[in-house]
């Protein structure tokens, strides 16, 4: 299984992302993206990340889920 991000729920601020934190793999990051609404996105690397679920507990905003 594998972390999906729902962007409406997303605050995507990395200050805010303690789903970032929580990723002892270090699979989720904040990416600088003008285009975005609020000036970033968070992105998930699926080659480290391990599908434990930790981002889903830690997401402020309930945006992450495992699918």
């Amino acid at each position: 299984m594998k972390p999906i991000l729902d962007k409406r729920k997303c605050p995507a601020q990395p200050g805010l992302c303690l789903a970032i934190q929580a990723c002892v793999q270090e699979a989720i990051r904040y990416v600088a993206d003008e285009k975005e609404r609020l000036g970033g996105k968070i992105v998930f690397d699926y080659d480290r990340c391990d599908g434990c679920g930790d981002c889903v507990t830690a997401c402020c905003g309930n945006a992450i889920e495992l699918k």
